[in-house]
């Protein structure tokens, strides 16, 4: 008897970054935004867009030593991509997201 493998989609993907960066293009709903200052302080925008010109959604600082997540509920829309802005060399940052094609698996 052979054996079927389902392969499922990952719903929500999780990137990470410790410099600024395009996270995702296009619209998405962004589900968490987690923050670390690894050694010293630590500090991030997180933009609507494709660079830091777009909309700002959050401003998030840490202190060293410390995390902190943004859980904006059930998730926020954003209309044209991530953008992160980390202002620290010390920032860690992961974003967890939905894309717009996947938003009907929730």
């Amino acid at each position: 008897m052979t054996e079927k493998v389902v392969t499922l989609p990952v719903i929500a993907p999780s990137e990470y970054t410790n410099s600024s960066r395009l996270i995702y293009s296009g619209p998405c709903i962004v589900k968490a935004v987690h923050v670390a200052g690894d050694g010293a302080n630590g500090d991030c925008q997180v933009y609507d867009g494709l660079n830091n010109l777009g909309t700002l959604k959050a401003h998030l600082e840490v202190l060293s030593g410390t995390t902190f997540a943004w859980l904006p509920g059930e998730g926020t829309d954003f209309d044209h991509g991530i953008y992160i802005a980390v202002n620290a060399s010390t920032t860690k940052v992961t974003v967890t997201y939905i894309p717009e094609s996947r938003k009907a698996f929730i």
